[in-house]
């Protein structure tokens, strides 16, 4: 079953290299964007480049997540011929155009979201890890002497008392399982928002809807979880392996670019195909209401 959903994703990134060319774009953006971050020189400057950075990868998305259900779409009909995968691309970076002014607000909703969560989640860990781990207060003191080289950083960690040790691998420990819990459920937030179950566009029905999937599916959701992560963790090992050398990084940079199309396609077709409602909802590709013109 995950190899016919690998295979028709893989089918689907093949046939739709706009999807990935796309996505290139953005990252290029942020690539000249990001660094602004690390230089400005005042408040107002800074919050004006966040929120540049919130609203075009809240517009990219919006349009790009409906591409991907276009293209999912696209991927059911039998034959094509070279006409009608020109007609399909056509469609493709016209629907890219129609769902911004759609999604972009419920994308920029469900980011801020995401953040609020995810900063509560760690505040909750580092109250926890306080009272039942025990305190960094052995790491906050010496945070300037830390060496910055993950040689030096081994050796370092390496001379603590095994009980600091030990603090640090739980405190690591309780990072690594509580965000993967989080991520888990909320892994089919986006496609729950572009496959609703009503004609609604809110976020927070959508993460609603996205935990009913999980809940009610909790194998098959784990069982992609957990491939994805291995997935993960195989690209992870790769750029340590690939990092001494220009040409072998610049080769797993290119992969890992497909690698993250590659999990948002399979993630959306996974979510349609298997926890989707087919049925008349009322609503039409872009999520609209079919009564309303």
């Amino acid at each position: 079953m995950m190899y016919q959903s690998v295979k028709k994703s893989i089918s689907i990134i093949i046939d739709n290299p706009v999807l990935t060319l796309s996505f290139v774009i953005y990252l290029i953006f942020l690539t000249f964007v990001m660094p602004k971050l690390f230089v400005w020189q005042n408040v107002i400057v800074f919050a004006l480049i966040v929120l540049l950075i919130l609203l075009f990868t809240s517009a990219f998305f919006a349009g790009w997540l409906q591409m991907v259900k276009t293209a999912i779409e696209n991927s059911k009909k039998e034959e094509r011929n070279e006409e009608e995968r020109v007609k399909e691309f056509i469609q493709m970076k016209n629907d890219f155009f129609s769902a911004v002014p759609v999604y972009i607000l419920p994308i920029l909703g469900g980011i801020v979201l995401y953040f609020i969560m995810f900063f509560l989640l760690v505040a909750f860990n580092i109250k926890f890890a306080n009272h039942f781990i025990g305190r960094l207060d052995f790491i906050v003191d010496t945070i300037n002497s830390i060496p910055q080289d993950s040689q030096a950083l081994h050796a370092f960690v390496s001379s603590l008392p095994q009980d600091k040790i030990m603090i640090l691998w739980s405190w690591q420990f309780l990072f690594l399982f509580t965000i993967g819990i989080f991520n888990f459920l909320i892994m089919f937030w986006a496609s729950a928002l572009y496959y609703p179950e009503k004609c609604t566009t809110s976020p927070l029905s959508a993460l609603k809807n996205s935990l009913f999937a999980i809940f009610k599916h909790p194998v098959k959701s784990l069982a992609l979880y957990t491939f994805i992560l291995i997935l993960g963790m195989l690209f992870k090992i790769i750029s340590i392996s690939f990092a001494t050398n220009v040409v072998l990084y610049f080769i797993f940079m290119v992969l890992a670019i497909y690698f993250w199309v590659f999990v948002f396609v399979l993630i959306f077709d996974y979510y349609e195909s298997r926890f989707y409602n087919h049925g008349d909802n009322g609503c039409n590709l872009l999520g609209k209401n079919k009564s309303v013109n």
